[in-house]
């Protein structure tokens, strides 16, 4: 196996000049430890057969290649953590996604297919998948990690072919066009700060003034790693979060008695008091609504499980993986969206999942309003 490494603009400038309108395949070596946006290490490509290595560290600037990549088909397996690579460096995800990971889920060869199980399937090729968890980011890389690196986009364009072949018989290709599209869509969604809280866990533990508290002190928590390039968790803990909206602390050592890191303490305890504090003074009417689990609703279990069947029939019928067409997570936003929001709610809100797209053709449009 041949391929160059590119680490210097120069080399860099030539190589972008050799790129043309075929597929290219791509992937990413990163590091993400302590810090909120992943570190990238190693950026490997494929095209017409060339493989080639970019060291984003020694290079420096990709900006002209992120650049090179509009409108272009990219080739990716899982590839939801490169996709947010791809975004952080060149703005946007202007490309059309062919993931190879999703070809295969609509093959029924596995909701979630790793690399290596799918070169196996389909190329008969053992892939040594030991290098994933080294550091992508010391220098210098060693042999093996440099050849596991260019052995990730190897197999990427003869995999996509067969895929796609078998994707025609089936009469699949639209829904995975649909799926990839989709993916990129949803990358390029903007978090909302405001919204952060709504991913904890037992927020319906908490009455409205600790669910005032605990959607505040997300939202600082949040723009404060962005800021910061911090892990969220290297912020605040998540559960200390839950803690300090439940208790609602008022002095530095009421924070010791809650068991946080001193490190939260000595560098956040004050700002956490402040935001705890500031909500106080605020109109109670402000505050959120409580959270209304969906295991509380009467009719939820017999709901679940008349929606799990129809959406298991589905399956069987074109030979999906369940977890493609629509996991316990997929049905539980469509009831949360059905159940939680009033008429007017659910017209301003974002479609569930189920409602959109090759699902909505397949299956949700059982489970239309």
């Amino acid at each position: 196996m041949q391929f160059e490494i590119i680490t210097t603009q120069a080399q860099l400038h030539d190589y972008i000049a050799t790129l043309d309108n075929n597929p290219i395949s791509l992937d990413t070596e990163f590091v993400r430890t302590r810090t909120y946006v992943a570190n990238l290490g190693l950026l490997q490509v494929s095209q017409n057969q060339i493989i080639t290595l970019i060291d984003p560290i020694a290079v420096g600037d990709l900006s002209q290649f992120w650049l090179a990549l509009d409108g272009k088909d990219c080739i990716l397996h899982a590839s939801s953590e490169d996709l947010e690579i791809i975004r952080q460096h060149k703005g946007d995800l202007n490309l059309k996604l062919f993931d190879t990971q999703v070809a295969c889920a609509f093959l029924n060869l596995g909701a979630s297919l790793g690399y290596a199980k799918m070169v196996e399937i389909l190329e008969g090729i053992n892939v040594d998948k030991g290098e994933s968890r080294t550091d992508w980011c010391a220098r210098p890389l060693t042999e093996k990690q440099i050849n596991y690196a260019a052995i990730d986009v190897l197999h990427l364009q003869p995999c996509l072919q067969k895929l796609q072949q078998q994707l025609e018989e089936k009469n699949m290709t639209r829904f995975f066009e649909q799926e990839c599209q989709s993916i990129l869509d949803l990358k390029m969604k903007k978090q909302d700060p405001d919204k952060a809280y709504k991913s904890l866990n037992n927020l319906f533990k908490l009455d409205r003034h600790g669910l005032a508290v605990i959607k505040a002190l997300a939202t600082w928590r949040l723009l404060t790693a962005q800021a910061r390039n911090l892990a969220l968790n290297f912020v605040i803990k998540a559960d200390h979060l839950w803690l300090l909206a439940h208790y609602r602390p008022t002095s530095l050592e009421d924070l010791r008695r809650l068991n946080l890191l001193p490190n939260e303490i000595r560098i956040h305890g004050q700002a956490v008091l402040n935001i705890i504090s500031d909500i106080e003074k605020q109109d109670p009417d402000s505050y959120p609504p409580l959270v209304t689990r969906l295991v509380n609703f009467p009719a939820y279990k017999k709901t679940l499980k008349m929606m799990r069947e129809k959406i298991k029939l589905c399956a069987e019928e074109h030979n999906l993986p369940i977890e493609l067409i629509a996991s316990k997570r997929v049905i539980n936003e469509y009831l949360s969206w059905s159940w939680k929001l009033d008429e007017q709610q659910r017209k301003l809100a974002d479609k569930p999942k189920l409602l959109t797209g090759w699902r909505f053709e397949m299956v949700g449009h059982q489970f239309e309003h």
